[in-house]
């Protein structure tokens, strides 16, 4: 029940203060920077091959930060390949790294395209929520929510090994 006064609070401030309630209060985080530190393909069957992209998320705030979603798509060889979406259902940790790890799916057919040395492209977004009762509030009524990007480039091996 807090919460929901606590919303009904919020906007019945004045303008002003809403406006700085919105622009994020005067407390500051800095994003988490993310990684990527391994791309390998971890597992191959007749019906195609699972990729698997890991990130290292770091935190560097003095406070933890829930992480909420992960968008990302994989391009192989400057096409696009895999899009997906994923919870990392883990929080940072206050100065530490987490370990967030993102699978993407090649179909046999389309794995046959490819080259032994596949170059890829991965890109994507992660979505995280500040502390504070305002903040969540503002993120879970989808006014405000933090994002930070990555990109990770690079030659992936798509042999098996001997």
């Amino acid at each position: 029940m807090r919460t929901a006064r606590f919303r009904l609070a919020l906007f019945a401030l004045p303008p002003a203060l809403l406006a700085a309630a919105l622009a994020g209060g005067c407390t500051s985080y800095t994003p988490p920077a993310l990684h990527v530190t391994d791309a390998r393909v971890s597992d191959r069957s007749e019906q195609g091959l699972v990729l698997t992209f890991t990130l290292d998320a770091e935190n560097s705030n003095s406070v933890a930060l829930p992480l909420r979603e992960v968008r990302y798509t994989l391009e192989l060889e400057g096409k696009p390949a895999f899009t997906g979406y994923r919870s990392p259902e883990a929080t940072l940790r206050r100065f530490a790294v987490q370990q967030v790890t993102l699978p993407a799916v090649i179909s046999a057919a389309e794995a046959s395209k490819l080259p032994a040395d596949a170059r890829y492209r991965l890109t994507g977004e992660l979505t995280y929520i500040t502390p504070g009762e305002i903040e969540e509030i503002l993120f879970d009524n989808e006014i405000r929510r933090p994002t930070v990007t990555f990109s990770d480039t690079g030659v992936l091996s798509l042999t098996p090994p001997h």
